[in-house]
C-alpha cells in the first residue's frame, strides 16, 4: 500500500506538471492555428515533431541505464555519476544539434520555412539532453515535483514569449525560438534545484564512460529511437504526399491525443524504480505488482478513451476555433488506440527490465516496418484519415506481441 501511495504521489505531481504545459500547448497550438491557418499550423507543429525525434537520441537510454547504478547508492557516487552522464549528454546532443541542422537540406518533404525553423530551434536538443540529465536524480530521489516545477516555469514563459512574438506578427520560424526559450528557462530552474541534492554540477567529459555508456545503453536507445519513429512518421510522409496543411490537421488532433499518453509514462516513471526492486528480491511480488498495475492502466485508458472520444468536437473547436474539422475525426479514431499504449507502455518496461533486448527490439522494428509501410500504401488516397487508423493498429500490434512474448517467458 505504501508503495502504491508512492507512486501515486508522484504521478500526481508529474501529471500537475504536464497540466500546466497541456494548457499552455494548447493555447499556443489555438493561437497558431487562429493566426497562421492550416499551413502555418503544419510548418510550426512538423518543426516540434522533428525536435522530438532528436530529443529521443538525445534521451539514448542512458537514465534507465545509470538508475540502475545510483539507485540506494550514497551522494557522493550519485554526484559523480550526475557528472559524468551531464558531460556524454553535453557532447552527444551537440552532435545531434549538428546532424539535425545537416540533414534537414536533404529532407523531401522540408520547405524554406521549415528549414528556418529548424535552424531557429535545434539547439533545443541541446538543452532538452541537459534537462533529461536532470531528471535522472529527481527520479532516483522520487522528487518529480522539482520536475514538474521546472516544466512549469518554462511553459509558462513559453507561453508569454510567443504570445508576444505572435502580437508582433513574426513569422513561423520565430515561434519555433520561442519553444526554444521556453526550454531554456526549464534548465534554468531545474540546475537550481539540482544544487541542492547533488554535491556539483561541473559536467565530466570521460571518453571511457561515454563509450561504455553508449555500450550498455543502446539496446534501451533502440526500442526508444524505434519507438518515436514509428509513432512519428506518418507525420513526415503526410506532409511528403499531402502537403503541409494536411500535416497540420493531423498534428492538431495528434498533439491532443499525444498529451493522453504521458499519462503512463509518468506511472511507469515513479513505478520503475520499485518494479528493478522487486524483480531483484521477490519475483513473485514482481508478478502481482506488474499484474496490478496492467489492470489500473486498462481501466484509466478506456475511461480516457470514451472521453476524448465524445468530447472531440469540443476540445477541437476550443482550441481552434473553425477550419480543422478533419481534426475532430481524426482525434475520434486515435482516441481508439489509448489502451493499447497504456498497456504497451506497461509492458515494454517489464522487457527491459527483465533484459528481454532483443525482443522488445524486434517487436518495434516489426511494428516500424509494417506501421511505414501501411502509411506509404494508404496515406496518397485516404490521407491523416489513413494516418490515424495505421496508428492504432501498429500499437496493437506491438501489444500482441509483447503480451505472447511476456506469456511464453
Amino acid at each position: 500500500m505504501q508503495k502504491i501511495l508512492k507512486i501515486s504521489q508522484q504521478t500526481a505531481w508529474q501529471i500537475l506538471g504536464k497540466i500546466v504545459t497541456s494548457l499552455s500547448t494548447f493555447i499556443v497550438l489555438g493561437l497558431v492555428a487562429r493566426n497562421y491557418g492550416e499551413a502555418g499550423t503544419g510548418v510550426y507543429t512538423l518543426a516540434v515533431t522533428y525536435f522530438a525525434i532528436f530529443f529521443i537520441f538525445a534521451d539514448f537510454g542512458f537514465n534507465a541505464y545509470v538508475l540502475k547504478k545510483i539507485q540506494g547508492k550514497d551522494l557522493k557516487i550519485q554526484s559523480v555519476e550526475f557528472e559524468k552522464l551531464l558531460g556524454t549528454r553535453l557532447l552527444w546532443g551537440s552532435t545531434l544539434f549538428l546532424i539535425a541542422l545537416g540533414i534537414v537540406w536533404f529532407l523531401p518533404f522540408a520547405t524554406h520555412e521549415f528549414a528556418k525553423a529548424v535552424i531557429f530551434g535545434s539547439s533545443a536538443i541541446i538543452v532538452y539532453g541537459v534537462f533529461v540529465t536532470c531528471n535522472l536524480i529527481f527520479q532516483s530521489k522520487l522528487k518529480y515535483e522539482l520536475s514538474a516545477a521546472a516544466t512549469s516555469v518554462g511553459a509558462l514563459s513559453w507561453l508569454f514569449i510567443i504570445t508576444w512574438f505572435i502580437a508582433l506578427k513574426l513569422s513561423v520560424p520565430f515561434l519555433v525560438l520561442s519553444h526554444l526559450l521556453g526550454w531554456l528557462v526549464i534548465i534554468f530552474v531545474a540546475l537550481t534545484f539540482m544544487k541542492k541534492l547533488i554535491q556539483t554540477l561541473t559536467p565530466q567529459f570521460n571518453l571511457t564512460y561515454t563509450k561504455r555508456l553508449f555500450k550498455n545503453s543502446w539496446p534501451i536507445a533502440a526500442t526508444l529511437v524505434l519507438n518515436v519513429i514509428y509513432f512519428r512518421a506518418d507525420a513526415f510522409i503526410l506532409s511528403y504526399y499531402k502537403g503541409i496543411s494536411d500535416t497540420g490537421i493531423y498534428n492538431v488532433a495528434y498533439q491532443i491525443f499525444q498529451s493522453v499518453l504521458v499519462l503512463p509514462t509518468f506511472i511507469m516513471n515513479s513505478f520503475y524504480p520499485m518494479m528493478l526492486i522487486s524483480l531483484k528480491t521477490k519475483l513473485n511480488q514482481f508478478q502481482k505488482q506488474i499484474k496490478l498495475a496492467a489492470l489500473g492502466l486498462l481501466l484509466i485508458s478506456l475511461f480516457l478513451a470514451l472521453i476524448l472520444y465524445s468530447l472531440s468536437h469540443v476540445i477541437i473547436g476550443l482550441i481552434t476555433g473553425a477550419g480543422f474539422s478533419g481534426s475532430v475525426i481524426s482525434l475520434q479514431i486515435l482516441s481508439f488506440s489509448i489502451p493499447a499504449y497504456f498497456l504497451s507502455s506497461l509492458f515494454m518496461w517489464v522487457m527491459i527490465a527483465k533484459k528481454m533486448y532483443k525482443k522488445t527490439i524486434f517487436v518495434y522494428a516489426l511494428a516500424l516496418f509494417f506501421n511505414i509501410f501501411l502509411n506509404l500504401i494508404f496515406i496518397p488516397h485516404y490521407s491523416y484519415i489513413a494516418a490515424s487508423w495505421i496508428t492504432g493498429v501498429s500499437e496493437y500490434l506491438i501489444l500482441g506481441l509483447q503480451v505472447v512474448i511476456l506469456w511464453r517467458r
